[in-house]
């Protein structure tokens, strides 16, 4: 069989196991429908996966392959819950209240969250994971209050009755006395109380291996980010003096950016409008001294939903329809104030830069065929393997921003877009300003980055526990103890075991090759070239860039 042929076959795999993922990539006839996680439809989907990897050539199918057994292989009961509200606000992104859909799904999302119950009300499920569960619970709750005011339809309002009724059946399961809603305060005084373990330390170093490629040990893994944490903190220490300085306040990371906030207070409902105005600008610029964006490009920034911010405490990209002509991308904004939204323009570009220009110029240009014609395999964003490749590049975008940003200072002829840039940061207090605060947000983000490489190995592998993370950051680094815990534990710990690394060791190899470019038109090249080549495995991802840079 040839190697396209059993791209087909994987590509249809993944079309079996995650209905709603198919859905959302632009496979329409998966409308309506989810996996029903049984135990019976596991180990069918394990065998199925296995002998797929049996059969696979390629080195991007057996790694692709291995990922989704690690998926598979992913035993807690949070997912489901993330599962049916992203399936229903991709549904009513793509087609709106679909009645039919609608209903569709929510028997599905039932009769999931009965085989979900089933299999979890036997099984000893630990109070770190009975966390990560409750979490997930306003999410649904909200997204149906949506559906069900929305919609016209009396049966597609009694479903989501029906199903909030199930909902909450199934977390009940999960109950933690003194809870809340998941406050910190809350949150630490049980951990303190009954401990803190996610039961994964077995399961973590083959996720690391198989599920995101990574060749590196959890102790391997620690070391590295211990050393980028050592590199970095003077580099923001220096910024955070200057500020101070500047401000006549304390020279804490807390105080410099209470100031930054305080110099022109943004009102939380105007952050949207604040964004796109500076988002015309600033992708100008981008396409003309960061990376080229490709001309069909199509995203739109929208106010995070309230059933998503418990999920997306301060923005977030999706994407959608990547197999097809017209594939689209959502740029969250989250304005809630009780959740951790931007509070200044700085804040505000270096987020921008990050899930548009970073994320969302990725799927974009991979699925445009911006670079040219990629494998089935090499534009699908949903395994594993193709976080760290994502959010990789997006933490880099960071600083490549800053550099063009701050190299615009002593330039001597700007272009119409660096000039349109320089304007507007004059309305934000002048480019140099800007540039310090640019830089002190993304210093502060790429030790929040490191943070999270230590805090995945540490609770993981029950190195340490969560709030002993929390004290030896905040000891460490000054960055708030519950922003430590809030960037780390909801939403990334949720999600995978090591997703919470992802960010930081791509990112880290590309930054390294780009130390190497010095012609500053070679390295708009390249990192337009790694963000137009898909979401393939690390280590191929690696191999091609290397393979581009010693081209260039």
């Amino acid at each position: 069989m040839a190697p396209d042929d059993l791209d087909a076959e994987i590509i249809g795999f993944v079309q079996e196991v995650a209905p709603s993922g198919a859905y959302i990539m632009g496979f329409d006839d998966y409308a309506g429908k989810l996996f029903i996680a049984s135990e019976a439809n596991i180990r069918a989907a394990l065998k199925k996966v296995r002998g797929l990897r049996a059969r696979a050539k390629t080195d991007i199918q057996k790694k692709v392959l291995d990922s989704m057994e690690i998926a598979l292989l992913f035993d807690e009961p949070q997912p489901v819950l993330d599962d049916i509200t992203s399936a229903i606000f991709a549904h009513m992104v793509k087609e709106g209240i679909d009645d039919r859909h609608m209903l569709s799904l929510f028997d599905y999302a039932k009769r999931d969250l009965e085989a979900c119950a089933e299999r979890y009300s036997r099984k000893d499920v630990p109070v770190a994971v009975k966390a990560l569960t409750l979490y997930r619970l306003d999410g649904v709750l909200e997204i149906l209050d949506t559906v069900k005011r929305e919609t016209k339809s009396g049966e597609v309002k009694k479903g989501c009755d029906d199903l909030k009724a199930k909902v909450s059946a199934y977390v009940k399961l999960f109950e933690l006395e003194g809870w809340g809603r998941g406050e910190f305060p809350n949150a630490e005084r049980i951990f303190k109380k009954r401990g803190f373990d996610l039961g994964r330390s077995k399961f973590y170093p083959t996720v690391l291996r198989k599920g995101y490629d990574y060749t590196e040990s959890p102790d391997e893994l620690e070391r590295k980010a211990m050393a980028w944490i050592d590199e970095e903190l003077p580099r923001l220490k220096r910024v955070t003096q200057r500020l101070a300085k500047r401000f006549g306040c304390e020279a804490t990371p807390e105080e410099v950016e209470a100031k930054i906030n305080a110099r022109m207070v943004l009102d939380p409902k105007k952050l949207v409008k604040v964004t796109l105005e500076i988002r015309t600008v600033i992708q100008r610029l981008v396409d003309e001294d960061v990376s080229g964006i490709n001309p069909k490009y199509k995203t739109t920034v929208i106010e995070t939903p309230p059933y998503l911010t418990g999920v997306i405490p301060t923005g977030a990209a999706q994407f959608f329809d990547t197999y097809t002509k017209k594939p689209f991308q959502y740029f969250f904004q989250t304005t809630d104030p009780k959740r951790d939204p931007d509070k200044s323009v700085a804040a505000l570009i270096d987020l921008l830069v990050h899930e548009e220009y970073g994320h969302c110029v990725h799927h974009s240009n991979s699925a445009t065929g911006f670079a040219g014609k990629l494998s089935a395999l090499q534009v699908l964003p949903g395994a594993p393997t193709g976080a760290p490749i994502s959010e990789g590049l997006s933490f880099n975008r960071e600083l490549e921003f800053f550099e063009v940003s701050k190299s615009l200072e002593t330039k001597k002829r700007l272009t119409g877009a660096e000039k349109a840039y320089v304007k507007l940061m004059e309305k934000y207090g002048g480019l140099k300003q800007v540039n310090m605060e640019i830089e002190f947000m993304t210093r502060r983000w790429r030790i929040t980055r490191f943070l999270r490489v230590v805090g995945d190995v540490w609770v993981n592998t029950g190195k340490k526990s969560l709030l002993e993370f929390v004290d030896w950051a905040h000891e460490r680094t000054g960055v708030p103890r519950s922003s430590v815990y809030f960037q780390l534990f909801p939403a990334h710990e949720g999600i995978f075991p090591g997703y919470a690394t992802s960010y930081a060791v791509v990112g880290q190899e590309i930054r390294a090759m780009e130390k190497r470019i010095r012609d500053p038109r070679k390295r708009v090249k390249f990192s337009t070239y790694l963000c137009s080549i898909g979401f393939p495995p690390r280590s191929i991802y690696r191999r091609m860039l290397q393979d581009y840079v010693a081209k260039l």
